[in-house]
């Protein structure tokens, strides 16, 4: 799999787009952040960091920490099922995104881009 890069320049939006093309059942939620217009370089306090990928091989919690000391930004790996959403926690942070994205489907959620189009 290719690594997703987080630039400044892309928009939540465009970044989540990315995501679903390998991780269709989860999405990267930005904790305070409900408008997904906004660029990344917006939403993240260190303004001079480095750009940051990830891969599918990658654990959840890894990758949510190294976001969060990279940026200095929050960002949780969720999946929704029947409109509820649910937040990767516990043991589920040991799970590579692979891994977490397998686990999503098998509990049933939606794929993401079904159930909000509007966000894309």
């Amino acid at each position: 799999m290719e690594d997703i890069k987080f630039t400044g320049n892309k928009t939540l939006a465009t970044i989540n787009k990315e995501w679903l093309a390998k991780f269709p059942y989860m999405y990267i939620r930005f904790v305070g952040h409900g408008d997904w217009k906004v660029t990344h370089a917006s939403v993240r306090t260190k303004k001079d960091a480095a750009d940051l990928s990830t891969n599918a091989g990658m654990n959840v919690g890894t990758f949510e920490t190294r976001h969060k000391d990279a940026y200095g930004a929050e960002i949780e790996i969720c999946y929704e099922k029947g409109g509820k959403l649910y937040r990767s926690l516990g043991d589920n942070n040991a799970l590579t995104l692979n891994a977490y994205n397998d686990f999503a489907k098998s509990k049933g959620a939606t794929k993401i881009r079904e159930a909000h189009p509007e966000w894309f």
